[in-house]
């Protein structure tokens, strides 16, 4: 445990689904038995980042915006170009707006807050360490402390609040307050390739707040290696309370959450050259360790190389065959079976779309471009997927049945003798009864 400050920990989602069957209060007191001050739920940041979302739509310019509080989402919808930066609303992640608030609420004190989960966004100087759910249940494990036996209510603690009243898992709002507060719909993408997606919906202009978290496998959304079956969101909801009727966070500190698309690009240039390290319990012992060997680079030395005018040369004179050049390498290179010269960096090429975009009409009968064909085909692909796993099997082979009738390639009644014999007595003339005595007329016999 650091001994520059009083030790809290920050569960983020990922941890709190990694200790189940144990409550959320049950891996705070085992966090308290492990030696830190506060279990401070990751639910604050949440809060926080929603908020700043609503305030921020209210004068949107765009129809459509884009929730990114998620290293992920930022790298999936700039991986190629830039063309959505207008349309992105940026955030800091939930760990690091809860440290923030955390450092805010105790100003003064000296802390060392260390946060417990697999967000890639959490490398942030409010942030002084950071371990994975696995490490946390392993230090459980070496000290000897039972999840299960921990009590599930708080006594000897200050109950902390975790209670939600403007967001969901991730930071996103909910659905009623983007609705009352914006005027906008809340729309959470999902789907095989959910960029052509929201690409989409970005072409249809529809005033809505978008999200993409969860399929990108946002882990403060519930997403990843513990994620519950289903809705990972509404998963996540039933660990926690009842949603508040009002505000759970201190409005009397003026944090800033936003953060701008360098920042978070750069951020996650970091945690990519950081992940190729092996992972350390704490982040600032990563600076102890020793520098990578630079790579030897090659000279060569072609002042002695004839310069060929390729201008004047006659193409059609020129033969097939491949030009031989001789490099002396250094005898340290040399001797060596191969070398290794980097390779430069490609850079993604951005093609235009053509002049004649095919279009569609919405269902508001407007005209508007198609994204794509595939977004088309999967579409109705789950439409007809959806209808035959409704449909159950009897009533399928009923339908089946009335067509192949109505068609005639059904033969009529088995013909076994029993039917063919009741069939021939059908067709026979039945046989008249004599009529009544005293109806009969009398013959000469009888009279």
């Amino acid at each position: 445990m650091a001994e520059d400050g009083t030790p809290f920990i920050i569960l983020g989602a990922d941890a709190v689904l990694a200790a189940l069957p144990a409550s959320p209060v049950q891996l705070a007191h085992a966090c308290h038995l492990l030696g830190f001050q506060l279990a401070a739920p990751a639910t604050w940041g949440d809060e926080l980042i929603a908020e700043s979302c609503l305030d921020q739509l209210a004068d949107y310019e765009h129809q459509a915006a884009v929730m990114c509080s998620c290293p992920l989402v930022t790298e999936r919808l700039t991986r190629a170009s830039m063309m959505l930066e207008p349309f992105m609303l940026t955030f800091v992640s939930p760990p690091v707006a809860t440290a923030r608030y955390i450092r805010a609420a105790f100003s003064g004190q000296a802390l060392h807050i260390t946060y417990a989960g697999a967000c890639p966004g959490a490398a942030d100087d409010s942030i002084d360490a950071r371990i994975t759910p696995a490490e946390l249940l392993e230090a459980f494990a070496e000290r000897a402390i039972v999840l299960g036996a921990q009590p599930n209510h708080f006594d000897a603690l200050v109950p902390l609040d975790r209670r939600r009243f403007y967001s969901l898992p991730g930071g996103v709002p909910t659905r009623d307050h983007v609705e009352r507060a914006a005027g906008r719909s809340f729309i959470e993408v999902t789907g095989d390739d959910v960029v052509l997606e929201l690409t989409q919906q970005l072409i249809e202009q529809t005033p809505a707040l978008l999200d993409i978290a969860v399929p990108l496998g946002c882990a403060c959304a519930g997403a990843g290696e513990h994620a519950m079956r289903g809705n990972v969101r509404a998963g996540l909801l039933t660990l926690e309370p009842p949603r508040a009727r009002t505000h759970v966070i201190d409005q009397s500190l003026h944090l800033d959450v936003t953060q701008s698309l360098v920042e978070l690009c750069e951020l996650h240039m970091g945690s990519v050259d950081s992940a190729e390290e092996p992972a350390a319990l704490e982040v600032h012992l990563a600076a102890d360790s020793a520098p990578a060997p630079e790579e030897p680079m090659i000279e060569i030395d072609v002042t002695g190389v004839d310069v060929i005018d390729v201008a004047s040369m006659d193409v059609a004179s020129i033969d097939a065959k491949p030009i031989e050049i001789e490099i002396e390498l250094p005898p340290e290179i040399a001797s060596t079976n191969h070398a290794v010269i980097p390779a430069p960096r490609k850079r993604p090429v951005v093609s235009r779309a053509p002049a004649s975009i095919p279009r569609y009409a919405n269902a508001r009968g407007e005209l508007v471009p198609r994204a794509s064909l595939a977004v088309l085909r999967r579409a109705l692909a789950r439409i007809a997927k959806r209808k035959a796993r409704r449909q159950p099997k009897v009533e399928r082979g009923r339908r089946e049945r009335a067509m192949e009738i109505h068609d005639g390639l059904v033969r009529t009644t088995p013909r076994t003798p029993r039917s063919l014999a009741i069939a021939g007595s059908a067709d026979l003339p039945r046989p008249v009864p004599p009529p009544p005595a005293r109806h009969r007329p009398r013959t000469m016999m009888e009279l």
